[in-house]
């Protein structure tokens, strides 16, 4: 070939590839930046993260100015919990950008976070006057259907009973009544993005079970948690919190019952998950 076609090859290949990346925002780079850091979680024995276009165009807009990520998750993922981003401007590649960021050892660890589920890069190529800018998110997405959000809260009454287990305490025993009890709250609070063991009509833990049709006991008591993506990490924060903890460890209770409620679509609380205990000991 000589070397006035090969200029015109070259030519031709730069206006093709042009108007790929203008009328295509980078989708390339970031589908091969995707690959390759599940190349790298892969390696680490990790699942490897789920592509979420939401996410990507989040990821996007970030690109384009800084904007507030934690508020475009809540209003456009109901149900994601915790999440990391990396940016970064420069004109790297896909496979330097990876190796870059796996030789920063802030950068590796969100890479390779366990307890991330799904990802979304933007990539704003670069023109005359600006160089590449990347955007990478990753989240948790709790995505129940009842029946998934019934086997949390049964999770959660199993994990219960194990920890009461380590400490020679008898199990606690199911109550449907005492879990419909913990659902209605876990509702109220993510309904009215609130926090704690009044309810949003100043209603106390002892009100909302009797309300329940629950008035023969002598003791009851209330755990709650926000923005756990498991049943795991929900027992988790009740056990290393010493007042819930002692309500789990509590000798004198009998009964328990569990609520989540998860955060649902354009819903203005702060947590995507709410869960709460209702323990109780009958007389």
């Amino acid at each position: 070939m000589n070397v006035k076609r090969l200029i015109i090859v070259f030519a031709l290949t730069a206006v093709v590839l042009g108007t790929v990346f203008s009328q295509n925002p980078n989708t390339a780079f970031e589908q091969r930046t995707v690959e390759l850091i599940n190349i790298e979680r892969e390696k680490q024995g990790l699942a490897p993260y789920i592509w979420h276009d939401t996410l990507v165009s989040i990821a996007r807009a970030n690109c384009s100015g800084n904007i507030n990520i934690s508020q475009m998750l809540r209003d456009n993922i109901a149900t994601s919990t915790g999440h990391h981003m990396l940016s970064y401007t420069g004109g790297h590649t896909p496979e330097q950008r990876v190796a870059a960021w796996m030789d920063s050892n802030n950068s590796r660890a969100t890479i390779l976070r366990e307890n991330r589920t799904h990802i979304g890069i933007g990539v704003l190529p670069a023109d005359s006057s600006t160089r590449h800018s990347w955007t990478l998110i990753v989240i948790n997405m709790i995505d129940l259907t009842p029946s998934g959000i019934r086997e949390f809260e049964m999770r959660v009454f199993e994990l219960t009973n194990i920890e009461r287990a380590k400490h020679g305490l008898a199990p606690l025993i199911w109550h449907d009544v005492l879990a419909d009890a913990a659902r209605a709250h876990s509702l109220d609070l993510m309904v009215n993005n609130m926090r704690g063991h009044t309810g949003s009509d100043g209603s106390s833990v002892r009100q909302r079970i009797e309300r329940a049709g629950i008035t023969n006991t002598n003791y009851r008591a209330e755990n709650c948690c926000y923005g756990q993506s498991t049943p795991e990490e929900a027992v988790e924060s009740w056990m290393n919190s010493p007042g819930h903890r002692a309500n789990i460890l509590n000798a004198s209770v009998t009964h328990l019952g569990v609520g989540l409620a998860l955060r649902t679509e354009g819903a203005s609380a702060q947590y995507a998950s709410y869960w709460t205990q209702k323990f109780a000991a009958f007389r």
